[in-house]
Formats: C-alpha cells, sequence, structure tokens
C-alpha cells in the first residue's frame, strides 16, 4: 500500500503552487489547506504554513496510513506522545493512521506540506 502512497505523492509533489487556490483552516491563522485529490481508498493534501504559524493538535481519524512530506520550508512536527521532530525540505515521514499531531513552522518562508492519507475500504 505504501508504494501506492509514494507514487501519489511524486504526483501531488510535481504542483507545488496552487496556494491561491487553498483554503484557510479555521482556528489556525497562518495555515490553508487543499484536496488535490479524494478516493476512497486513499485522500491527498497539499497544506502551507505561513512563517510562525502553527497547526493546532488534530488527527485524520478515517486514516489507516500517513504520510507526510515537507516539500518546502522547515518545520517542527510533534505526534502525541513523542517528541518533537525538526523537518527539513525533502523529508517524508510515515506517521500512525489517526495520530494526533501539530505542527509549527520555524522558518522564514512558507512551508508547503504534501499529505497522503490511506482509507479503511468501505462494506
Amino acid at each position: 500500500m505504501l508504494h501506492v502512497a509514494f507514487a501519489l505523492l511524486l504526483v501531488a509533489m510535481q504542483a507545488v503552487g496552487g496556494a491561491d487556490q487553498a483554503r484557510p483552516v479555521a482556528g489556525d491563522p497562518g495555515i490553508s489547506s487543499m484536496v488535490v485529490m479524494e478516493q476512497p481508498e486513499y485522500r491527498v493534501l497539499r497544506d502551507y504554513a505561513e512563517p510562525g504559524a502553527t497547526r493546532r493538535m488534530h488527527s485524520h481519524d478515517d486514516a489507516t496510513w500517513h504520510v507526510f512530506t515537507l516539500v518546502t520550508g522547515q518545520l517542527v512536527l510533534t505526534v502525541e506522545g513523542e517528541s518533537p521532530v525538526e523537518v527539513t525540505q525533502g523529508q517524508v515521514l510515515h506517521l500512525k493512521g489517526g495520530a494526533k499531531h501539530t505542527f509549527k513552522n520555524t522558518g522564514t518562508v512558507t512551508a508547503t506540506i504534501v499529505e497522503v492519507f490511506g482509507k479503511a475500504p468501505k462494506p
């Protein structure tokens, strides 16, 4: 299944632009997000975090797996119950499906994040 995520991630990363199509995330100033692709088996999001912006602790409850890629910028990612991790441009991280997490842009440029989520099959 992760090979599917990797292929989708490569496709999503080819189009770094599109911040003008992203919508602000309510309650998180400086954070915006857009759905790149939504299918029954997976979802691809592109997020933008302005310098200093923080995405509050949240989870993607329908995710069975989660691939988090920082395309541009730098940030600190914290997964609930774990130590914060500094993430640099180009890093790809695997999070458990449904893991609560937060991130903060610690750089001087807007961070671009691509997230790919696996979803449980519907009966």
